[in-house]
């Protein structure tokens, strides 16, 4: 009885292991029309000679398939709303095969796009650019649409946010006439005020777009207005030159215009006329220097 027992199991540990299988979806939930992506990548052979897995065969589960083929992906589109198993065989080098499977909810596909709207704020203009404290400021707004259909309407307000934290309201403007699709628009708000020295935040925002927009957030832009003291010198923007001519500066500028007038006048003043007298017969003295001490 032994011998037969250990006979037996020399005979059952002669016999190779299979092959183990396993497959994957990328969407266990399409619509009707969707291309879905099966991968069989991660099964695994029992060894690298002939344990090595060496072809695979997909099951879709709606009566469509391949046959053997080399590569361990597929893809397939499913026609109808359905649950089903998709399954995948595999085959080593013995010829010893295994089995994964998978399910898949096919759903109806879902509805289009309704078309809409979606109107936002997409820069702003000030005027004058850095205003003073009691300057009259004009704000002008550039409007989009970036939606797939025109905007009968839209409000669009604007906020002054104060340095000290202080909202003003500035106005409520409407479309002058219907936005179309990838159309712009301007709209320009009342004059007012600048009362407070420091960065101010204009906040622009756009709602109430009919028909309604998709999602139900705001359209806003902000931009930043510095407001100076009265009297105060906006600070010098990019190529300006960053130095402040002095009084000795001036002054040596003022002197070098005067040298320079000076030496034009010495230069180009015509001499007086008159007659020219004759050089001298004498020869010139042409006799050594006497020495000195004698």
């Amino acid at each position: 009885m032994w011998a037969i027992a250990f006979s037996l199991l020399a005979v059952a540990s002669a016999i190779p292991e299979g092959p183990v299988a396993a497959l994957s979806v990328d969407d266990a939930y399409p619509a009707i029309g969707q291309l879905v992506h099966l991968n069989a990548s991660a099964s695994k052979g029992h060894d690298q000679g002939n344990g090595r897995i060496v072809a695979y065969r997909f099951d879709f589960g709606d009566g469509a398939g391949t046959g053997w083929q080399s590569s361990p992906l597929a893809a397939h589109v499913y026609t109808r709303a359905v649950n089903l198993t998709s399954s995948v065989r595999v085959v080593d080098a013995r010829n010893l095969t295994a089995t994964a499977s998978v399910v898949i909810h096919v759903g109806s596909a879902p509805p289009p796009p309704t078309p809409a709207p979606e109107v936002l704020p997409i820069h702003a203009v000030i005027s004058p650019a850095e205003p003073h404290v009691n300057d009259s400021v004009h704000l002008t707004v550039d409007l989009l649409n970036r939606g797939t259909a025109p905007a009968t309407s839209a409000s669009i307000l604007a906020y002054d946010v104060r340095p000290d934290g202080t909202v003003s309201f500035l106005g409520d403007e409407s479309l002058a006439e219907p936005l179309a699709a990838s159309a712009g628009a301007t709209v320009s708000f009342p004059a007012f005020g600048a009362v407070q020295a420091g960065n101010h935040t204009l906040r622009i925002v756009v709602n109430n777009v009919t028909p309604a927009e998709p999602g139900s957030s705001d359209r806003e832009l902000n931009v930043t207005m510095t407001v100076h003291s009265p009297g105060e010198s906006p600070q010098p923007g990019p190529g300006s030159p960053a130095f402040d001519v002095g009084p000795l500066a001036v002054g040596l500028g003022g002197a070098a215009v005067a040298a320079m007038a000076g030496a034009g006048y010495f230069l180009l003043r015509r001499p007086p006329r008159g007659p020219r007298e004759p050089p001298s017969a004498e020869p010139p003295d042409r006799s050594p220097p006497p020495l000195w001490p004698p």
